[in-house]
């Protein structure tokens, strides 16, 4: 490669192409950014706290409770107090947030499999195999 950083560029062209790919799907259904990844996490772990929220998409506070704030206007979430410590706040999705969260969801997959076109079961492996490997890596 003629890059200095042939890894980091790789790297990078893969996040930009898959984030833009989802995003032009999800702009149309009203999100802003970063709520369809709440609505994911959501999705997989209801009625959860803002700080897990936080802790889990590693972006602060203010960021989690400003979405929430707008999330909550739009119908999609809902928050209340949990009943062992009133001090946290949980969010859990509404109606309308799973079934938005299911339209991310597909979304997503459509992209992976886009992605992964042409490739056998056994690059694809391989694939996931080294990306955790640098995953690992990065977070040593």
């Amino acid at each position: 490669m003629n890059s200095e950083y042939p890894i980091s560029k790789a790297l990078m062209g893969l996040v930009s192409g898959y984030k833009n790919t989802v995003t032009k799907k999800i702009r149309p259904l009203g999100l802003y950014p970063g709520q369809d990844l709440i609505l994911l996490c959501l999705m997989k772990n209801n009625n959860i706290s803002q700080n897990q929220l936080v802790t889990t998409l590693c972006v602060d506070h203010s960021t989690i409770a400003k979405s929430v704030s707008r999330m909550t206007k739009a119908g999609l979430v809902k928050t209340h107090k949990s009943s062992k410590d009133k001090r946290i706040t949980l969010v859990g999705l509404t109606g309308d947030g799973k079934k938005l969260a299911k339209q991310i969801h597909e979304i997503c997959l459509e992209a992976e499999k886009k992605a992964m076109t042409d490739f056998s079961e056994e690059e694809q492996r391989l694939f996931l195999e080294m990306l955790e490997k640098i995953s690992f890596n990065l977070n040593q």
